[in-house]
């Protein structure tokens, strides 16, 4: 089979490798489609040769099953969970895997090959109304977002701040809008607050020392209900803190800020703050039930469609050096 295996920095290349063998519990899956996440940057910024590969967004049919699998079978097409628990704990057996008590967080790749072996429990079948490319971006691009403002009580008529308009903060827009919120996006690229609008958003503003102002004027006096950094900025931080109203919800979903922690702009306006990662199976259950009604469309933001073996000489593009690509998605030759 195909794959993409990362030699060096900016250093991809197709290589020929053995189909891996499903073990008890697994499933043989053939991709179908790959969505390409910020995340796997690192699968492009590596300093020696990689036998891991990238690629967590990942849908696709299953050609072989292991030992010990029901309830799913050979021909059956499938959105694969990116999160593997141990199977066993009450979390896992819930489909919480992210939420996972028994062993260290596995976040799985090999989506960006032909073929991958993942644990059946991981597996949801798709409606036969849901395409490989709807069905590779509902448990991360989606369900992040999705199960993030599930644990918040954003709804008709609330105020809602995202920073950082990527995949998962566009996404997060759309899904405050279906739930009757009025939405304010901060982001330095035009394509995104373009899109923002598109999908909802009432204003969109760059980062910067006049974006506070007119964001205040949308929020009104009492300032946003909830915001919901996307953005991984110590500054959007500072952004929220300064907006958010008395009361109000913090979702933190972009990695990596750092920033001085100060406890009173917690405590004064009696702030929630909610960190949240990936998703359950139960809510990528819920996106693609939405996703076949019509409530929602999981390729409301891609842009940009590759093929796997052109992937090498494409990955730049969505690397940043193509402001108009939103998401992209490997779509896989048979």
């Amino acid at each position: 089979m195909k794959v993409i295996k990362a030699f060096g920095p900016r250093d991809l290349r197709v290589i020929e490798a053995e189909a891996p063998e499903p073990g008890p519990g697994e499933l043989l899956v053939d991709i179908k489609a790959c969505g390409i996440c910020g995340s796997d940057k690192w699968f492009w910024n590596v300093t020696s040769p990689s036998d891991y590969v990238a690629g967590h967004e990942a849908a696709g049919v299953i050609v072989k099953t292991g030992a010990g699998v029901t309830g799913l079978r050979s021909g059956d097409r499938v959105a694969i969970n990116n999160v593997k628990g141990c199977g066993e704990c009450e979390a896992c057996r819930a489909g919480r895997f992210v939420r996972c008590t028994g062993a260290p967080l596995v976040h799985m790749g090999f989506g960006f090959a032909q073929q991958m072996v993942v644990p059946a429990r991981n597996c949801l079948p798709l409606d036969p109304a849901i395409s490989y490319e709807q069905g590779s971006l509902l448990f991360d691009n989606w369900g992040t977002p999705y199960a993030a403002l599930k644990r918040t009580s954003v709804g008709a008529g609330d105020r809602v701040l995202v920073t950082g308009c990527g995949p998962i903060g566009l996404a997060a827009i759309a899904l405050c809008k279906s739930r009757g919120a009025s939405i304010a996006a901060v982001d330095p690229v035009p394509a995104r607050r373009e899109a923002a609008l598109r999908l909802g958003a009432g204003l969109a503003m760059p980062p910067g020392e006049a974006a506070a102002a007119e964001l205040r004027v949308f929020a009104g006096e009492a300032g946003f209900g909830c915001g919901i950094d996307c953005s991984g900025k110590a500054a959007s931080y500072d952004l929220l803190f300064e907006l958010i109203a008395i009361g109000g919800t913090i979702v933190s979903i972009g990695e990596g800020a750092k920033f001085a922690f100060d406890s009173s702009r917690i405590i004064h306006k009696h702030l929630t703050l909610v960190g949240s990662l990936y998703a359950s199976m139960e809510d990528g259950a819920e996106l693609q039930r939405m996703a076949v009604r019509g409530e929602l469309d999981p390729l409301a933001f891609v842009t940009h469609r590759f093929r796997l073996t052109d992937l090498p000489a494409a990955f730049g593009k969505v690397m940043g050096e193509d402001e108009t690509l939103l998401k992209a998605i490997v779509m896989h030759e048979d």
